[in-house]
C-alpha cells in the first residue's frame, strides 16, 4: 500500500472530494479520480485497497480538519459565535448529503460519521453549557437540545442557500444572533 499522507494520497483524496461535490457519489470511481489527477487507475488501488477505503479516508481527513477548526473556535474569545460561523459558512450541504448516502452503504464510513457527529456535538454542548451557566437569564432549552438546533439550523440554511432559497433566512439568523449575543455578550 502507498504511504498515507503522501502527496499522491492527498491528491487522490482532493480529486475524490471534488468529484463528490461536483458530480455526486455515482460518478466517484477509481477511473474518474485517476483521470482527474492525471495518474493511472491502478495507482488508486496502490494507495487504497478499495473505493470504500478511499471514501472513509476522505471523510476522516475532512472530519479531522473540521474538529481542529471547532476546537480552535471553542478556545477563542466568543466560542459560540465562532462555532456558529463555522457551521453556517463551511457547511457544504451537497458533500454532507453525499457522505450520508454513502454512510448508509459503507459501514466503516457510518462509524466515522457517527464518531464525528458525537465528538463535535460534545464540544458544542461543552461550550453551550459554559455559556448557559453565565447567561443573565435562563434559556428554555438545555445545552444538548440547543446544540442540535443550532447545528440543524446551520445545515438547513446552507442547503437552502445552495438551492437559491433565502425566504426567512435573515429573520432566523437575526434571532439566533440575538440569542448568541445574550449567551455570549461582548
Amino acid at each position: 500500500m502507498g504511504p498515507e499522507g503522501s502527496e499522491n494520497w492527498h491528491a487522490m483524496l482532493d480529486g475524490a472530494e471534488a468529484i463528490l461535490r461536483e458530480e455526486g457519489h455515482a460518478q466517484l470511481t477509481s477511473r474518474s479520480i485517476a483521470d482527474r489527477i492525471g495518474v493511472k487507475q491502478r495507482l488508486v488501488y496502490y494507495y487504497f485497497r478499495t473505493m470504500d477505503d478511499l471514501v472513509i479516508a476522505l471523510f476522516h481527513r475532512m472530519a479531522e480538519r473540521e474538529m481542529a477548526r471547532l476546537k480552535a473556535a471553542a478556545s477563542g474569545e466568543r466560542p459560540l459565535r465562532a462555532i456558529w460561523d463555522i457551521s453556517l459558512h463551511s457547511t457544504d450541504a451537497r458533500l454532507i448529503s453525499e457522505f450520508m448516502a454513502l454512510a448508509n452503504r459503507i459501514e466503516g464510513l457510518r462509524r466515522e460519521v457517527l464518531h464525528f457527529i458525537e465528538e463535535s456535538r460534545a464540544l458544542e454542548i461543552e461550550v453551550l453549557e459554559a455559556a448557559l451557566a453565565r447567561a443573565p437569564r435562563s434559556v428554555e432549552m438545555d445545552a444538548s437540545a440547543l446544540a442540535v438546533t443550532i447545528t440543524s439550523l446551520a445545515l438547513l440554511l446552507s442547503r437552502e442557500r445552495q438551492l437559491g432559497v433565502a425566504t426567512g433566512h435573515d429573520a432566523v439568523s437575526a434571532s439566533l444572533s440575538t440569542l448568541l449575543d445574550e449567551l455570549e455578550p461582548g
